[in-house]
């Protein structure tokens, strides 16, 4: 092969054909590279910007729910105090009929209501 310096010539321009395609295949390869690690740095970002959200949206959960617990003891206050309204109303209405009753008996003596 020392001999033949064309043959010597053809394999030298192929190792240096050889040697730029793979020199640009790295290239394509670090670009590809780059472009992925950007996107990988996006999603990060995207990922920590919904992680942020997701903790405010908790926080304000856990707000709400000591407004609602507060809200629920408010309602059980009043549902009792309707209770007891509804309990003196009732006993009103019997006592107003009792007086009632007791004044037709001691003004009119209605001889049905004698003891």
């Amino acid at each position: 092969n020392a001999s033949n310096p064309a043959s010597g010539s053809a394999t030298k321009d192929t190792a240096i054909q050889e040697a730029k395609e793979i020199a640009s295949s790295l290239r394509r390869t670090k670009t590809m590279m780059q472009q992925e690690l950007n996107r990988m740095n996006n999603v990060h970002e995207s990922i920590d910007h919904d992680g942020k959200i997701l903790q405010k949206t908790k926080d304000e959960h856990l707000g709400l729910k000591g407004g609602i617990q507060g809200a629920k003891g408010s309602f059980m206050r009043l549902k009792l105090k309707e209770k007891e309204d509804e309990i003196v109303f009732w006993a009103s209405v019997m006592f107003f009929y009792l007086v009632v009753l007791y004044v037709l008996w001691t003004r009119i003596r209605i001889p049905f209501l004698m003891w």
